[in-house]
């Protein structure tokens, strides 16, 4: 009896609390009118609550007298909302710019909050990339992120650009990031039929086809701890491009909005030389039809210093014969014979008269809108037509730029969810470009069919503008050099060039679902596809190619990706949370390549296959597809100690398959200090501190094909005594290897993250160690085997650095905020082993001549060439004219690597007016530049400006006696021979350190009061006006040069430190309007 009754008594107690709860439920969107998934809906004061589900909906019992609910969301302004009598709650949370920096973007494109993550990622938004005169995404990255190397290869309109995270990993794989552009893998080659050797260097970059007005944000993924989940292709560094129709419409409660930009600019040359007004073209003091500047000064008047071409003097001025007056020219020109028209021999401007400045416009609108409570859509266009420095073509054709980029594109993204709980997520992208831009194929001492082979150094004497470049009656090369061995620059821009047509189409379809509690599933199938078409012209008459030349190719690249993950979260207790994924990634790479090169031009003008004699086709196609399954496990701790662990398993087709399958792991650990330690969390000094350690790793493929010898098919036949007619078919001259394996890469990486004083500082560093081993390198084999190489594992290289990053806002009096950010960064790779008996292999330039190598226990990338003959105490060795002696093997010329790198960044906002700008400097790293040697060594700028009748004695030289012993160095020599020798004589004097101080990027806007445009149909209007690279300074080089060491002969690639006389860069400036309705 006593039971029953304790039982009815618990009974009535129970009922009795439940009659005194009920329960609120509701849905919490975001300001574009999407649920917002894992909000925690707290009851003030208590532990009791609950979690959004996947569609933003959430219900939670409460006491009968109500109370405050708590709506808390990384990256969103949290809200507390008082529940009076109400049992139903919808919230809308909008962004917190205070802590949206505390929320990035991770593998896969999860979001997270930064504090839970165990590697560093640098972000960087919209605001940082808009208004900038830069068609090119990479570029407006310079100097942004720490870790993150971007260099361009010329200032030309649309030229390429390198990007490095981390140092180089390979060898002779790929070492640029992966960019992932709304979840969609986009493809970022540089396509091109040319080595550097013929003109690669002039193409683009294919992440050229984004547009930089329509992105949203950036995040950097640096370290393998986070990247490990895109598999191989994060090995190098991850770049997540979120453009706006990718990221969200308009809210559902908001009216359509209309952004408009228009941005004009122009583009010059950043710096020319300083040239020398004082000689002439010639040698030895005295006149000559030379392409060097070391002839008779412009104020001498002795008829013997000009010889033969001496003329007159009249009113002090030297007149010699025409440089047309020769017999060669007199069918083309009988107008300058028998010198009827006398030549001023007097320093011209012809250099600086033939470059322009380049005009661009950039025109961008997007929509957004929403289309109903669930759904919104957004619309982004943006068309581009930028003009580059080098001249108008004088030849009447329908596009006489030589150098521009035209490009549209095109966005659209909806966002929707349906009454079944599905959401949508979609984004459609197309961008199409058209672009032209002179050859910069490399040259050395005059030669070369590129545009900047021979103009820098144009003498000062010749009228570059002013005299003919061209034949009236057949079209031909015409320039003063006797023997036409020089290529007039002005027949070089009208004759010869590089176009290039990409349409390109990529796009992603995302789809979700809350599968219940704690589950949920996402699958999102993503394409990339673009056609590139190319072409390379030479006209017949030329003195490089006087056959002629057309050269065409099409590139078709199709990557299909499948992503399926399977995501759980939950509370393992109030303090104690797990969440993870497992995943399935599928791709597959298409690539089609069919070109055609013709020589032997039949009719001057016409560039069609069928006006060529000579005709080679060539033709690949590669298929390339990789599977790959993971998963991730996180745990967090109270929310200040937080562990990751993620692994991926990739199956690839370009191996043999008992090596396809590769494993790589990671695990990373959090330990948010200012939470977890008493002290701290009341501490004035320290608002936040971060401790953070990751280890990761990841594989390299190699490219198909590599580990079975290929039988290549001909056309040829031939027919056997018996009449049976045979094709002839070869065998490749590279042997397959089948026990090719993946290389291998790991890293270790720690750091620490802290913000002081209310925000008055911030810090990041991070330290890694990468190790990269089974490199996969071309192993020699003698010819008689029937093969020149194979490919093995057989290599190994380590980068080791440090990045650091420092905020600081001082404070001031007044409205005025100001900014400073500092990042440096520091890489230090080595190569550590070549496989046995291979004691170098070569990266980039000239094959086994001028370029940079892999030697074990020197730096990635050293440089070698010719150098000058040494002893043991450094001192060159002078040979009996008292010239440098070269050495006769190649030798180490330069480490094209830099030091360090640091970036200044600064911005002062004081109401709507706010002013910016960023110093770079680069410590170290070399260069040869022929450029510099040939300027230098023909005695063009004002370097060389000096009394040159006074001999000279090579510095720090020594010479031999004749008994063969080293005696102090007394021969004295003529300024042009010494300067001719000191550069010309080996790679060695053309290779200068290439430390240099940059004002990277300055800008002033100004955003209108809301209060002046009040009656307009304008949301907001704002004007900026900015500038890139408008300053530089590279102190090791003569002063009088002007040369800015970032640009690159060997194009995009593994390659570095070397200018063949590529086109120098560029400095931009204009103004931009930006406009909402």
């Amino acid at each position: 009896m006593k039971r029953i009754l304790l039982l009815s008594i618990s009974f009535l107690f129970v009922l009795g609390t439940a009659w005194a709860q009920r329960t609120v439920s509701g849905k919490v969107t975001s300001d574009d009118g999407s649920g917002v998934p894992g909000v925690n809906v707290i009851l003030k004061g208590t532990t009791t609550g609950s979690t959004t589900d996947l569609d933003g909906n959430y219900r939670v019992s409460i006491p009968e007298e109500g109370g405050t609910l708590v709506y808390t969301f990384i990256g969103l302004a949290a809200q507390e909302i008082v529940i009076g009598t109400r049992s139903v709650i919808d919230v809308t949370m909008m962004e917190d710019v205070e802590t949206l920096s505390e929320v990035v973007v991770t593998g896969l494109g999860v979001v997270k909050e930064k504090k839970a993550l165990g590697y560093g990622v640098s972000s960087i938004g919209s605001d940082e990339l808009v208004a900038r005169q830069e068609s090119d995404v990479a570029r407006l990255l310079r100097g942004k992120a720490t870790g993150v190397d971007i260099t361009s290869t010329s200032g030309l309109a649309g030229s390429g650009t390198n990007i490095i995270i981390r140092g180089y990993s390979s060898i002779t794989g790929s070492n640029q990031p992966l960019f992932v552009v709304d979840g969609t893998p986009f493809n970022t080659n540089t396509n091109t039929n040319q080595g550097f050797g013929s003109g690669g260097a002039t193409a683009s970059s294919r992440f050229l086809d984004l547009d930089p007005n329509s992105i949203a944000e950036i995040s950097i993924l640096k370290g393998l701890a986070a990247t490990v989940l895109y598999g191989e292709q994060g090995k190098n560094g991850v770049i997540l491009v979120t453009t706006k129709n990718g990221k969200a419409g308009a809210g559902a409660n908001k009216k359509m909005e209309v952004s408009l930009s228009q941005g004009i600019y122009q583009s010059q040359i950043a710096k020319l030389p300083d040239y020398q007004n004082t000689y002439g073209n010639g040698f030895s003091a005295g006149f000559g039809w030379y392409y060097s500047t070391w002839g008779a000064a412009f104020a001498d008047l002795n008829p013997a210093s000009y010889g033969s071409d001496f003329k007159e003097v009249k009113n002090g001025q030297v007149y010699i014969t025409h440089p047309y007056d020769q017999a060669q020219f007199y069918n083309d020109f009988p107008q300058y014979k028998d010198n009827a028209i006398p030549y001023a021999y007097e320093p011209k401007t012809g250099v600086e008269d033939f470059f322009q400045k380049g005009l661009s416009s950039n025109t961008s609108v997007s929509i957004q809108s929403a289309l109903g409570s669930n759904s919104s859509v957004s619309a982004t266009y943006s068309y581009l037509s930028e003009e580059g420095f080098t001249p108008q073509k004088d030849e009447m054709r329908d596009n006489k730029r030589s150098n521009y980029l035209d490009k549209h594109n095109f966005g659209l993204g909806l966002r929707t969810e349906l009454q079944n709980g599905l959401k949508l997520k979609s984004s459609f992208n197309y961008v199409q470009s058209d672009r032209e831009a002179p050859i910069t194929a490399p040259a050395f001492g005059g030669d070369g069919n590129g545009l900047f082979a021979a103009i820098l150094f144009t003498p000062r004497s010749m009228d570059l503008m002013g005299l003919p470049y061209q034949s009236p009656i057949d079209n031909r090369n015409i320039y003063y050099r006797r023997g036409g061995q020089i290529q007039n620059p002005r027949w070089t821009l009208n004759n010869t060039g590089q176009t290039e047509v990409v349409n390109r189409f990529f796009s992603n379809t995302e789809l979700a679902y809350d599968l219940g509690e704690h589950w949920s599933a996402m699958y999102r199938i993503s394409i990339d596809n673009y056609e590139q078409t190319n072409r390379r012209f030479v006209n017949i008459g030329g003195p490089r190619q006087p056959n002629g030349e057309l050269s065409t190719f099409n590139v078709k690249n199709v990557t299909n990706n499948h992503v399926l993950n399977l995501m759980y979260q939950y509370d393992l207790s109030s303090s104690l949370k797990l969440d993870g994924i497992v995943g399935f990634n599928s791709q597959s790479l298409n690539y089609d390549y069919n070109g055609v090169s013709s020589s032997q031009q039949f009719v001057y003008g016409l560039f069609t296959h069928d006006n060529f004699i000579s005709h080679n086709g060539f033709s690949e196609m590669s298929q390339k597809n990789v599977t790959g399954l993971y998963a991730t496990a996180g745990l967090s701790y109270n929310g200040w100690l937080y562990v990751t662990g993620q692994v991926r398993n990739d199956w690839t087709s370009t191996l043999e398959q008992e090596n396809r399958s590769n494993l790589y792991p990671s695990i990373s650990a959090s330990f948010v200090l200012s939470d977890a330690i008493a002290g701290l969390q009341s501490s004035k000094a320290v608002d936040y501190l971060k401790l953070r350690v990751g280890y990761g790793t990841s594989a390299g493929y190699p490219d198909p094909y590599q580990t079975r010898s290929i039988l290549e098919s001909s056309t040829n036949q031939f027919v056997t005594k018996t009449g049976t007619v045979l094709n002839i078919n070869s065998v490749s001259n590279q042997l397959g290897n089948s026990l090719l394996q993946a290389e291998l890469f790991t890293e270790i990486e720690v750091g620490i993250e802290g913000r002081f004083f209310q925000d008055l500082i911030g810090i990041d560093l991070s330290l890694y160690d990468k190790q990269s081993k089974d490199l996969i390198v071309a192993l020699p084999l003698d010819p008689a085997t029937g093969y020149n190489n194979t490919t093995v594992n057989a290599a190994s290289l380590s980068n080791k650095g440090i990045e650091f990053g420092l905020n600081i806002k001082p404070p001031i009096p007044g409205a005025v905020i100001w900014d400073i950010g500092l990042n440096y960064t520091k890489n230090v790779s080595n190569v550590i082993s070549i496989y046995e008996g291979i004691d170098q292999v070569q990266i980039a330039g000239y094959g086994g001549s001028t370029g940079n190598y892999a030697i074990p226990g020197q730096p990635y990338g050293i440089m070698q060439g010719s150098a000058f003959l040494v002893n043991d105490e450094g001192k060159y060795i002078v040979n009996g004219q008292g010239l440098y002696q070269v050495a006769g093997d190649l030798g180490i010329v330069g480490n094209p690597n830099p030091n360090y790198t640091a970036n200044w960044m600064n911005s002062f906002t004081w109401k709507g007016l706010s002013f910016g700008f960023q110093w770079q400097y680069i410590d170290g790293g070399d260069i040869y530049s022929s450029s510099v040697q040939a300027m230098l060594a023909r005695g063009n700028t004002v370097d060389t400006d000096f009394d040159r009748f006074i001999p000279i004695l090579m510095s720090n030289s020594v010479k031999l006696d004749g008994e063969g012993n080293e005696v102090p160095n007394d021969i004295q020599t003529y300024a042009g021979d010494s300067y001719f020798e000191a550069y010309f004589g080996a790679d060695q004097g053309g290779t200068f350190d290439a430390t240099v101080i940059r004002l990277r990027e300055v800008s002033l806007a100004y955003v209108l009061p809301k209060t002046w445009i009040e009656k307009s149909p304008f949301g907001s209007a704002a004007l900026t006006i900015s500038g890139q690279n408008l300053w530089y300074y590279a102190p090791n080089f003569p002063h009088g040069i002007n040369f800015d060491p970032e640009i690159s002969s060997t194009g995009v690639g593994n390659g570095r430190g070397y200018d063949f006389r590529t086109a120098p860069t560029a400095k931009k400036y204009g103004v931009t309007l930006n406009l909402t309705f």
